[in-house]
């Protein structure tokens, strides 16, 4: 994010800056502040889960379903509408409900930042950005401006109170001019947290992870390998059916950038496994028979596991007044997701068997300033989507029994199993994607702004393959069932989006409004197939489930609103900083809002600094919710406001000492995205609102050397 309102961009050239990166040579383009990036040793936070960190952009939230499983939102959008990089690379989840989104692999403890493309994507950001585009950095260590070796490192330690948490990260780092060796390792860990009313259970969590890199770099090229192991353990998931059991996955990125006289290539490939288990009984009460005890026969696990690759070729050739971009990616993903029950071992649903989603995409993008007061960026890109499944098939009858519910469920799911099969289950879509944005610098203080933007989305696997009623939904923890549709159409999205930059010495103000027409929207509309809607009421008889599914759709809907950012200094040491978000989400078809959307929310804050140490104070507000979703069943929310306190210290120019206090007067409030509890707990009623943490004293040190 620059404060300026020139934006550089960044060509390597055949020199050496100081600190042993090669050197830039700046071209400047008229432009807007186009990006919010967070730096996390620059803010104290005391969440683990990167995508928390949202709620302190202008437009962004999340949809938390656990303490490690957020869910992106942006203006309105949410889940696999963003796309989101980590380290530059896409990292498909494991668990059909998005226990384990693309930021749960980019924990705050080895965040360096994380940044969000601020209203339309450029093309070249991803290949499905019809929700905006984000991107997590995680700690790497850095080259030297020296030929010998040197060693650096940073520790990261942090505490606090809600849920008893910790967590502990170390990094090391050998390099010189040339060479980069790094290594970290991080491990955290928590019990059931806090609100002003009980307990929030369950919501513990573990997690450990480690980290390997190597990279190189001369005069003309870069290039890194990486290795991380990111494993997660029993963590709780309340707004949804079950909870994490374990998450192993295992990611290696290689990046490659190379001057090539008159261009520049980008490139990179990654490589992503990952396998996942979840059930409703180890961390939460087990389900309950008639008799009010253990239901033997209720019982169920998941093992899902997600295998990903994906590349980016990309080539930029400098003009004398801007920049060009061509480029091809790629991304290839499998997902498998099987039901069992330990105790009945006969028992099985091939929840999603052999599913893939393979995208292929080509973009040209370009950048150029006209005169000194105008900068326009433009662009086009083509994907091409391929899907496909494998047969399923359940056995909800393992004790073959003659006659009764099992055997009228087992019948009714053989029925809408050799539906689907016979189905034409491959699936291509091609979607042309393109964006246009134009800047004009008024003043020196002044630039407008105004763009517009196609974009398109394929379904996601969930959307278009799940057969059977489920609540395995990408994560919309509404706690209905629903079915999905093989002929689903692409969505479609026509955007335009306005604003000014004005940036003077002691003010900044950035504000945007924007409106989104989104033609065959994937939504769930109540389901029409008789088979299913009389398989879900039975599970609603044998416990389980909810009754009336929704099956997903294309329908009509539009987004629009308003997000700005601003900062106010009022003198050396004092200054104010206010972001705003407003969205609204409506269907175009019927009269009825779009499900889990943000309410109206304000953040002010008042900053201190000086000398060796700097001093927060928030006011976070967010409004009542009643533009709710009657399609999803969706309850209304009430408005609150929060205090927080934070304060950092140096007693050395490498060493902070952070001490925080979140929602300093014990507010008991519901999250509107916090989704709806599924798991038995005495101080939260079943599918009632899931509340906000409540009085939270935390800490952290960082020492870097």
């Amino acid at each position: 994010m620059s404060a300026a309102l020139l934006l550089p961009v960044l060509l390597p050239v055949n020199s050496r800056a100081q600190n042993g990166e090669p050197e830039i040579q700046e071209i400047v383009i008229t432009s807007v502040r186009d990006t919010s990036v967070l730096m996390t040793d620059e803010t104290l936070v005391a969440p683990p889960d990167s995508a928390q960190l949202l709620r302190m952009m202008p437009g962004a939230n999340l949809n938390k379903n656990g303490e490690l499983t957020g869910i992106a939102q942006y203006r309105g959008m949410y889940g696999d509408r963003i796309n989101i990089s980590i380290n530059g690379s896409r990292i498909s989840s494991a668990g059909p409900n998005a226990m384990d989104a693309p930021l749960h692999y980019a924990p705050v403890a080895i965040l360096e930042s994380l940044t969000v493309q601020r209203g339309i994507a450029p093309v070249s950001s991803g290949q499905e950005t019809i929700g905006g585009s984000m991107e997590a950095k995680t700690h790497s260590g850095n080259f030297t401006n020296s030929g010998d070796f040197s060693l650096a490192g940073r520790v990261y330690t942090g505490l606090q109170t809600i849920n008893s948490g910790n967590v502990a990260s170390a990094a090391l780092a050998i390099a010189n001019d040339t060479h980069l060796f790094s290594t970290s390792l991080m491990t955290e860990s928590a019990d059931d947290a806090e609100f002003a009313g009980g307990n929030i259970t369950p919501s513990e969590y573990e997690r450990e992870r480690i980290d390997l890199r190597y990279g190189y770099q001369d005069s003309r090229q870069q290039f890194s390998v990486s290795v991380a192991m990111n494993n997660t353990g029993n963590a709780g998931t309340p707004a949804l059916p079950m909870d994490i059991q374990s998450i192993d996955g295992k990611h290696l990125d290689l990046d490659y950038r190379r001057e090539m006289g008159s261009f520049n290539l980008v490139s990179s490939f990654s490589l992503n496994s990952i396998e996942h288990w979840m059930t409703n009984f180890h961390l939460r009460r087990p389900p309950q028979d008639n008799m009010m005890t253990a239901g033997a026969m209720r019982f169920r696990q998941t093992f899902a596991a997600s295998d990903n690759a994906s590349f980016s070729l990309q080539l930029e050739q400098p003009l004398e007044n801007g920049l060009r971009r061509f480029g091809v990616d790629g991304h290839w993903s499998g997902h498998d997701a099987d039901i069992s029950n330990p105790n009945a071992m006969m028992f099985g649903i091939n929840n999603f068997s052999d599913v893939e989603r393979d995208i292929v995409g080509i973009f040209l993008e370009q950048e150029i300033s006209i005169g000194s007061k105008v900068g326009l960026e433009a662009g086009l890109r083509i994907n091409q989507v391929s899907m496909d499944a494998g047969n399923v098939g359940a056995n909800l009858n393992p004790m073959g029994m003659m006659m009764g519910m099992p055997v009228m469920m087992d019948n009714m799911a053989a029925m809408l199993a050799n539906r689907f099969n016979n189905q034409q289950l491959a699936q291509d879509d091609t979607n042309v994607d393109w964006f246009t944005r134009l800047s004009v610098e008024t003043s020196a203080a002044t630039t407008w702004y105004m763009g517009a933007a196609r974009k398109m989305r394929a379904p996601s696997y969930q959307e278009r393959y799940l057969w059977l009623p489920m609540e395995s939904a990408g994560g919309l923890a509404d706690g209905i069932t629903y079915i999905g549709n093989v002929a689903l159409d692409s969505e479609t999205s026509h955007e335009v989006e306005a604003g000014f930059d004005y940036n003077s010495a002691g003010f900044a103000f950035y504000p945007r409004v924007f409106y989104k027409k989104v033609d065959d929207y994937i939504q769930g509309t109540p389901a029409t197939d008789t088979t299913a809607n009389q398989f879900a009421m039975m599970m609603v008889n044998m416990g389980m489930g909810s009754p009336n599914p929704l099956q997903f759709n294309n329908v009509d809907a539009r987004l629009y609103g308003v997000d700005l950012e601003s900062r106010y200094q009022i003198n050396e040491r004092l200054s104010l900083q206010a972001n705003l978000s407003m969205v609204r989400g409506e269907r175009r078809d019927i009269d009825d809002n779009l499900y889990r959307i943000a309410p109206d929310n304000f953040l002010l804050a008042l900053n201190w600094t000086g000398g060796n140490w700097s001093a927060s104070l928030e006011n976070i507000t967010y409004a009542g919710q009643d533009r709710i979703s009657a399609t999803n069943r969706e309850l209304t929310t009430g408005g609150y406001s929060l205090l927080n306190l934070n304060t950092r210290f140096y007693p050395q120019e490498n060493l902070e000492i952070g001490l925080g206090i979140n929602n300093m007067l014990d507010r008991e409030y519901r999250d509107h995205l916090a989704g709806y509890n599924r798991a038995f707990n005495p101080d939260i009623a079943l599918r009632d609102r899931l509340p906000g943490l409540g009085r939270n004293l935390y800490g952290r040190l960082i020492w870097q050397f």
